[in-house]
This record gives structure tokens, C-alpha cells and sequence, in this order.
């Protein structure tokens, strides 16, 4: 079954109610997390998203950030981020994405996701490719990294900001300069091109799937940090877990893995 079409209308739509709301909103700190915040923007969207895929997909499970899970009976599962970047959302910030990956046998099949704030809209489907508004997606094979902009995001967690620093700082030793949005912007301008790679130490699986598929549909890779594939088994089990990520051009991969191993391990 082809999904771009029903991702496309689900990420505009998505992206239009977005838009609806005002640029700066009241937003409460999840219980779970100090770094995360949620707002009444990432309650309706979710709540619309969902809604749909179940009208649709009735039989297939789906795991939304802020409502949790719904199991069904099929081997599909639908991953839905209604707003990524809810900080920058909350305070006018126009870097923020609303993302839809899906999962079949817990493998990464198709994903989507909308920066309505610049009206860009990310397709792809496993051997279908990857498109921007409608057009084809192609990361260059190789490069010279000292001339890429790489994207690092980091949250605040008292105890890890050491780690994140020195990785950081072997990252900074590699490239032209990096960038920080902590949102889903920095892993599509991986896929437009604009940046070599992206990494993030602590993501959910709702902040990976639909990225995953865009990035190697275009002709990246998506791995974890240290160069290991990412486990999606058994999806409904992984809402609590914990995954890093690398986004990067394939010619960049092996550097960039090779630096974060270098700090994690010590």
C-alpha cells in the first residue's frame, strides 16, 4: 500500500491547524521530563492526526507523543510527533515540525513531516524516494566535511551536559561550524543538503522513524551515534526508550561515528 498521498493530506492539514494558533503559547513542562513541554497546539493536532489514521487504518496500532498508544491487530504502527520543537513552537520560534512515521513488522516503511512555519512538506516511502513539495531528494555521495554545517541538538540534563560538550567540541573540530535548533529542521536540512549530518544524544521513537525514511530515502544514512542501526521491534514497548541519532550525508558517516565513539566510550 502506497502512503504518500494519505501522509501528504494528513502533514498539510497537520501544518494548517498549526498555524491557526497564536505565535507564542502557554505551555506546561511534562511531569517526565524537565526539557519537554506540551501545549494545547500538541493536544488537537495529535488528537486530529490520530483520529484520522484510525478512520483509515482502524486495524493498525498507533503511538502518539502526547496521547500514548493504541494497539491494533495488524503488523502496521503509525509513530505521530504532532509538534517537534514545542519549545521554539511555544515562544514563536518557526523551527518546529509535526512528524508521521510509519512501521510495518517494526520496520521503518514511510514517513512524513511538515515545517509549517516555512510551508515545507518531507515525503517518503522505502524504494519510492524522497520529496519536498512534490520534488526528488538527493544527498550527495561524498563531500569534503570541513566545508559542512553539521547540526548538534542538546537538552538540559544536569548530569550529561559534560558529554554532550566534548562530543560536541570533536564534532566543531570537523566542520565549517554547527547549528542548533533542537528540532526536527535540522535532520530535513540533512535531507535538502543544507547540512552534513545531525545528531542528537536523547530522542524517542517518535522523534526517529519519520526522519529515518526521509534520510535514507534521499540517500543518507540514519543510524544511532555510535554507527548502530536503531531497533524498532516490537514498537508499543519503546515509548519509554531512549535513542541517539546521526543523520548524515554518506560520505560524512564514518567520521562522524568514529567521534562520538571516541567520546561515549571513554
Amino acid at each position: 500500500m502506497t502512503h504518500q498521498t494519505f501522509l501528504e493530506s494528513l502533514l498539510k492539514d497537520a501544518g494548517s491547524l498549526a498555524m491557526t494558533f497564536p505565535p507564542r503559547m502557554a505551555s506546561r513542562i511534562k511531569n517526565t521530563d524537565a526539557n519537554q513541554v506540551v501545549t494545547a497546539a500538541d493536544m488537537a493536532i495529535g488528537s486530529q492526526i490520530k483520529s484520522r489514521i484510525q478512520e483509515k487504518f482502524p486495524h493498525d496500532s498507533v503511538i502518539d507523543e502526547e496521547s500514548g498508544a493504541v494497539r491494533g491487530t495488524s503488523p502496521i504502527t503509525w509513530i505521530i510527533d504532532p509538534i517537534d520543537g514545542t519549545s521554539n513552537f511555544a515562544v514563536g520560534s518557526p523551527l518546529f515540525g509535526v512528524m508521521v512515521g510509519v512501521l510495518e513488522h517494526g520496520k521503518p516503511v514511510a514517513g512524513g513531516v511538515a515545517l509549517p512555519a516555512l510551508s515545507e512538506t518531507y515525503i517518503a516511502e522505502v524504494n519510492q524516494g524522497a520529496y519536498l513539495n512534490g520534488n526528488r531528494l538527493e544527498i550527495a555521495p561524498d563531500g569534503d566535511l570541513k566545508h559542512q554545517l553539521i547540526a548538534y541538538g542538546m537538552d538540559i540534563h544536569p548530569t550529561e551536559i559534560s558529554l554532550d560538550c566534548q562530543i560536541l567540541a570533536g564534532v566543531a573540530s570537523l566542520c565549517r561550524g554547527v547549528r542548533m535548533s533542537n528540532s526536527i529542521f535540522d535532520c530535513m536540512m540533512v535531507a535538502k543538503g543544507a547540512y552534513g549530518a545531525s545528531m542528537h544524544r536523547r530522542n524517542q521513537i517518535w522523534d526517529c522513524v519519520a526522519a529515518q525514511v526521509i534520510i535514507e530515502e534521499a540517500g543518507g544514512i540514519f543510524s544511532a551515534m555510535d554507527g548502530r542501526a536503531l531497533d524498532y521491534k516490537d514498537p508499543l514497548t519503546k515509548t519509554t526508550e531512549v535513542f541517539s541519532i546521526l543523520a548524515s550525508g554518506p560520505g560524512f558517516h564514518a567520521a562522524m561515528t568514529a567521534t562520538a565513539r571516541e567520546q561515549l566510550l571513554k
